[in-house]
């Protein structure tokens, strides 16, 4: 190499989230990306009616193709996956309660709403009733606390995703007279710089 040549600098490519708007997981990982402050292109695609029909017979949600993250070599996907990528990925703090009590309270409320929650979605006009009773003890919960758990965690991230996701669904009635839970959610707005953009925004 001569004393005047230069070397071809590497250039570091952001990392692709391609998510689907009818897919909660693409909210959660969008709304941690944007918590953490990570340079990220996002981009929003559809499931082909193919892949529903595949996965309503494999009792699966878009054969885990959402959310997926592509950064260099690597590609991942499925909510579980992608978030766990996210919130370890760069410089910022990762989001991981220090004491025990905290994280197992958190992972409680995030298993609430994976497993007693977001299944009612699939056919809200038949599981209103049942809806209605998992967001009464949330609410009930928000009455003493700022967030979920006391203090910001990954079950404000997923819950706050999920409800974006319903209202880019027009189906905010389902949580819109729960004063605690409406406090809540001004919060996570101002906390979640992604909450405010819409899908479309949000793919920009």
């Amino acid at each position: 190499m001569g004393l005047f040549s230069s070397k071809k600098k590497k250039v570091n490519q952001a990392a692709k989230l391609t998510c689907s708007a009818k897919d909660a997981g693409s909210y959660k990982c969008l709304f941690l990306a944007s918590y953490r402050k990570l340079a990220i292109d996002i981009s929003w695609t559809e499931s082909t009616v193919a892949d529903d029909k595949m996965s309503e017979s494999l009792h699966m949600t878009g054969l885990n193709r959402f959310p997926c993250i592509e950064d260099g070599d690597l590609t991942v996907c499925g909510t579980s996956a992608a978030m766990t990528y996210l919130n370890i990925k760069g410089n910022t703090p990762s989001i991981h309660p220090r004491k025990a009590r905290v994280l197992a309270i958190q992972n409680y409320w995030i298993q609430v709403l994976t497993q007693n929650f977001e299944p009612l979605l699939n056919d809200i006009s038949s599981n209103t009733d049942r809806i209605a009773n998992v967001l009464d003890v949330l609410d009930k919960d928000l009455e003493v606390n700022k967030h979920i758990v006391g203090e910001f965690s990954l079950a404000d991230i997923h819950w706050s995703a999920v409800f974006k996701m319903l209202e880019e669904q027009g189906q905010n009635s389902l949580f819109s007279d729960y004063a605690n839970i409406g406090s809540w959610l001004t919060k996570m707005k101002s906390e979640i710089p992604a909450y405010e953009a819409s899908v479309n925004k949000a793919a920009a």
